[in-house]
């Protein structure tokens, strides 16, 4: 058996001469705890709130968005297409059409944007199961409807089923200052539904509309703005996508659901670097209580080591037996706090604990462990904590104890 761990390990069960060793162990150990705790906690609930958000994207944002790299339109009927279209690797291919629009309902305005898609576009986004009232059509064969969402519902004071329709407008090119020619197109539609993801950029900003309505606001005729794809299940996105930009060329832009909010994920990303970063930083300080303890262990037990040094004991050693010891405490208290944390997760997500004070998308507060970032967590308080130990280590035996090095 390892003497320099033996050693370590009874001098963590044993009891100290002076009271106080104790209570400083117990600190820094429960220290070490709440810390690895917090980490696991904190990180978790920030995993949660970005799966969900990413979920409300999803909503509106397809696997795969085609668009021009420079203009705005395009024909979405050339062979490349058709052929795209014909595909097995897509489940649904649709077309769609988005510009900035103003919508007025009785003697309320707004500036929202519409988005003409067909009908097979509430398939592709599932948005049937985000809808707050209402349904989701945009035509019956006699009137054409409108899906917007709750913030642009709100804004413009409309409710499903009312008889008066809302007004969109779409400033025409080309007009001038002619005032004999009207400087808007302008159409009207009818609600039949309200949705809400709980993202204010969507919920406020979106108004779903038949693509036929929206070509005619903007003078197209079978022009489209974007293209929209589901792929079938087992396709490799990356892959898929690699390869149609190959075959689209430089003159169309593919985007996948990250590269559709790339600035919100950098974000994120960033956020979570920082939140880890603060937190491991609370660990730092959290750890001076470690290395305390073990400089107090280190004064309390001088009779014992001036024995062990009679005995033949090294420098070496006796800096492994410390050292040791402060390894242990860390891997206890990261051991309790990774349980404790992932089982108050785990509660959470099962159980539900936490509830949003009011209406929100979801009921309680959203985790999501993910295990990557737990054995992170377990290697940096591991670090941390093996850092703590080495400064009394290092510089108190020198100082009390006459030993002989190896």
């Amino acid at each position: 058996m390892n003497f320099s761990l033996y050693i370590a390990r009874r001098y963590l069960v044993s009891k100290k001469s002076k009271n106080v060793v104790n209570i400083i162990s117990g600190i820094a150990t429960i220290g070490v705890i709440v810390g690895t705790a917090a980490l696991v906690i904190v990180i978790s609930v920030f995993n949660g709130f970005d799966l969900l958000i990413k979920s409300f994207f999803s909503v509106f944002d397809p696997e795969i968005k085609i668009t021009l790299s420079e203009g705005s339109h395009f024909d979405p009927h050339t062979a490349i297409f058709n052929e795209l279209r014909n595909s097995p690797d897509v489940v649904h291919f649709c077309e769609a059409v988005e510009e900035i629009a103003h919508f007025r309902f009785e003697d309320r305005q707004y500036i929202a944007r519409i988005k003409g898609v067909e009908e097979s576009f509430f398939e592709m986004s599932r948005l049937d199961s985000f809808m707050y009232d209402g349904k989701t059509m945009l035509n019956d064969g006699n009137f054409n409807y409108t899906v917007i969402g709750r913030g642009l519902q709100y804004n413009l004071g409309a409710a499903v089923n009312f008889v008066r329709p809302i007004w969109i407008s779409v400033p025409k090119k080309g007009t001038g200052s002619n005032p004999l020619v009207s400087p808007f197109r302008q159409e009207r539609v009818f609600l039949s539904g309200i949705y809400s993801v709980g993202q204010q950029e969507v919920d406020a900003q979106y108004a779903l509309i038949p693509i036929e309505m929206a070509r005619r606001l903007l003078d197209f005729e079978n022009e489209v703005t974007s293209i929209e794809l589901e792929l079938a299940e087992g396709v490799n996105v990356k892959k898929f996508q690699k390869k149609l930009q190959e075959n689209l060329g430089p003159e169309f832009v593919v985007q996948n659901r990250y590269q559709q909010h790339e600035s919100y994920y950098r974000v994120a990303n960033s956020e979570r670097f920082f939140i880890f970063l603060t937190l491991s930083f609370i660990l730092i300080i959290a750890s001076f209580n470690l290395a305390s303890s073990i400089a107090m262990l280190i004064l309390d037990k001088r009779k014992d080591i001036n024995i062990l040094i009679t005995l033949g004991l090294t420098r070496k050693k006796l800096s492994k037996i410390f050292m040791y010891e402060g390894i242990l405490v860390s891997v206890l208290g990261a051991a309790i706090g990774l349980v404790l944390g992932i089982l108050l997760c785990l509660g959470q997500i099962h159980y539900g604990w936490l509830k949003f004070p009011g209406s929100f998308a979801v009921e309680h507060y959203p985790v999501d462990l993910r295990w990557p970032g737990i054995l992170l967590i377990a290697i940096t308080v591991l670090v941390i904590g093996t850092a703590a130990s080495w400064l009394p280590v290092k510089f108190l035996p020198k100082r009390f104890f006459r030993l002989r090095d190896e």
